[in-house]
């Protein structure tokens, strides 16, 4: 079935006006739609902040006014839609206009160049788009580029702490960035913090998944991928010319037990234990604590990239993490004493969806100082 959509419709006030479309309507959608009325009163009197679409992979709720009280039950009853009605109605609506990207897929993050072709300014949690291939990564920020139109990725990497906004703003004033590591992973940060030895490590994992911290196949998040992508992204905001296979790999899973679903891997989970009992033994007989750490270096004439297990002394800022924390390292030219340290929770709804909406609000403030 395909959906039928309202023309929008926009009266001139004294007001300028900023239409935002949400793909994604999973627990950090919903979470953003909640807090999307906030932003709205916030913005009173100087923006007119338009919810002018919401859909999923499988449903499309397209309207320049949209209620975000009342879009998750309208989406709901909402048929389907074809993506060429999708794309019609992004270029049939006024600018300024942004798509803000909440989806996992890198299908959808493939379609940006469209949007970008339909004059939507771009705001992702997607870490798909970012750290598409270079060739294509570089397509985007022309064609973004080209028409004077933002992609703001804040919480691509580290939800809401704004590590990527930290690094502009360090560059762009002149400083030179040598070294950024840190946990990346509040899932991770989670195990490491907690597993002594007292029990085995698979344990702690299984304890983990029904806390929901972990993906559903928890091997994803010890395959250290999720980890791996995330540097990325911090070396895309540097500049650096990286793909994802620059980055040397070392994942907490043992070779081999990726293989299979998980109740295969759970016959075979000694083999995990047994590594890691023997890396918390030599952490604690060193006086260390374990921690699962991407690590950015930049010299003169080379960059290293890597993501591995460590074993950290209690001096080190990475010793200091709590459970499920995230935290970000920055050395640099004016931060080689004592590094910048930014910490706190690295994933969760209410975090990331705060962290779309300070893109959102950086957005809202450059169409107000351009109206």
């Amino acid at each position: 079935m395909t959906a039928t959509f309202a023309t929008p419709l926009f009266v001139a006030g004294s007001c300028p006006q900023l239409s935002v479309i949400v793909a994604g309507t999973g627990n950090v959608g919903i979470e953003f739609l909640r807090l999307f009325r906030r932003q709205q009163q916030r913005l009173a009197g100087r923006l007119d902040l338009l919810l002018a679409g919401v859909f999923n992979s499988r449903q499309a709720l397209l309207n320049s006014a949209l209620d975000s009280d009342r879009c998750a039950d309208l989406l709901a009853q909402s048929p389907g839609y074809e993506l060429a009605d999708l794309i019609t109605y992004l270029q049939q609506l006024p600018a300024p206009k942004v798509l803000v990207d909440i989806t996992p897929s890198q299908e959808f993050a493939r379609l940006y160049p469209v949007f970008v072709a339909a004059g939507c300014h771009l705001i992702s949690a997607n870490k798909q788009g970012v750290t598409l291939p270079m060739p294509e990564y570089h397509a985007i920020k022309t064609a973004l580029q080209q028409r004077d139109l933002y992609w703001l990725s804040n919480t691509t990497c580290g939800a809401g702490i704004p590590v990527q906004r930290v690094l502009q703003e360090l560059r762009e004033s002149g400083d030179q960035i040598r070294r950024v590591s840190g946990v990346f992973s509040g899932t991770l940060s989670w195990l490491l913090c907690r597993y002594d030895g007292s029990k085995p490590f698979s344990e702690f994992v299984l304890e983990a998944q029904a806390l929901g911290y972990t993906e559903p196949d928890p091997r994803d998040d010890l395959s250290g991928k999720d980890v791996q992508r995330k540097l990325l992204v911090l070396a895309r905001e540097l500049h650096l010319p990286l793909e994802l296979s620059d980055i040397a790999l070392t994942p907490l899973l043992p070779a081999g037990l990726e293989q299979g679903n998980w109740s295969e891997f759970w016959q075979h989970r000694e083999q995990l234990d047994h590594i890691m009992h023997k890396h918390v033994q030599a952490a604690q007989a060193a006086n260390n604590v374990l921690r699962y750490a991407a690590s950015l270096t930049l010299t003169e004439h080379t960059v290293i990239a890597e993501v591995k297990l460590v074993a950290v002394p209690p001096e080190d800022p990475l010793a200091a993490l709590a459970p499920c924390e995230n935290m970000f390292v920055i050395e640099s030219e004016w931060y080689k004493d004592s590094p910048l340290v930014l910490k706190g929770p690295g994933a969760g709804r209410e975090v990331t969806a705060g962290g779309l909406h300070a893109d959102l609000a950086v957005l809202a403030n450059a169409t107000m100082a351009a109206f």
